[in-house]
């Protein structure tokens, strides 16, 4: 009697990627990330204000990478795991520090009052999905190669030279553009300068360059884990930037434009750069141009 050997079908590939992810967390994660949310949600409607939902996008990162670690008993290349938390944790804090040294507790963000006055005594539930919800989706989108950079056990390599160097110089651009903007609102309220859109620093290089920096930061998170992870976790940096220069970027610039038109229009003529970084004269000379193209010439 012959015996038959039972050969099992192999799992497609992208299949055991998924199961991969899901047993290393990803939907305890998620769904984690979401009721912390819902969480916020319900208190800011007892509140009034939404205002709780800034602490998350600083403060969901660190607790994702001590999630990830506990939950894998610090699998991984130690090393890395070490770069990236304090590179996490700096970033998280920064920016914690400065929504609460802004007045953040307790105010809320402009973006988010507009809102409320358009959409009136319906706002209690759409601010669940535009707000609370929305931010969730891009957060944990960004957040998702920190799977990869957290669990590759791979040695450090050039890559990750590059992308703690990305990450750190992020953080400090960041850093310099919101205290130079600190400086000259404080300038202005103590009458010391007739300035009404800010002319110094890193904001004569470029409109936004604290922005500039939020962007990079997660490019820089996405490239420590980018050769451990799926390809389409680069989704993750891509929505964020699409984030910042279609959404975000644009409310900005049209507050300004709705506020101080005149000093608006001339500050986008003196730094045309909304995002990258180009030295002012250059700036200025691109502005110029781009003036006299966009006006008619005199007959």
């Amino acid at each position: 009697m012959k015996l038959e050997v039972l050969k099992t079908t192999p799992a497609p590939k992208s299949q055991n990627m998924v199961l991969d992810l899901v047993a290393s967390g990803l939907a305890t994660d998620a769904l984690t990330l979401l009721g912390i949310n819902v969480t916020l949600w319900i208190a800011s409607l007892f509140l009034g204000k939404t205002w709780p939902v800034d602490f998350v996008w600083s403060g969901w990162p660190p607790i994702m990478c001590l999630l990830i670690l506990l939950r894998s008993s610090f699998a991984g290349n130690r090393h890395r795991q070490l770069v990236v938390c304090v590179l996490v944790s700096l970033w998280g804090y920064r920016l914690t520090h400065n929504f609460v040294a802004r007045g953040g507790i307790g105010h809320e963000d402009w973006r988010y009052a507009d809102m409320r006055a358009q959409f009136g005594k319906h706002f209690w539930w759409i601010s669940f999905f535009s707000v609370f919800l929305g931010q969730t989706i891009f957060l944990f989108g960004g957040c998702l190669t920190l799977y990869g950079a957290l669990l590759n056990t791979s040695p450090l390599s050039p890559t990750d030279a590059i992308a703690a160097t990305v990450a750190a110089l992020s953080i400090l651009l960041e850093a310099a553009a919101d205290l130079q903007m600190d400086a000259f609102q404080s300038a202005r309220r103590e009458k010391r300068t007739d300035a009404v859109v800010i002319d110094r620093g890193l904001w004569l290089w470029s409109r936004h360059p604290n922005y500039l920096g939020e962007i990079c930061w997660w490019w820089g998170l996405y490239l420590f884990g980018a050769s451990a992870a799926p390809t389409w976790v680069c989704a993750g940096p891509i929505a964020m930037t699409l984030l910042f220069v279609g959404i975000t970027i644009q409310l900005m610039e049209d507050r300004q434009i709705k506020n101080k038109p005149q000093a608006f229009a001339e500050y986008k003529r003196r730094v045309p750069s909304a995002l990258l970084l180009v030295p002012p004269p250059v700036n200025r000379a691109i502005g110029d141009w781009l003036y006299r193209a966009s006006v008619p010439a005199m007959r």
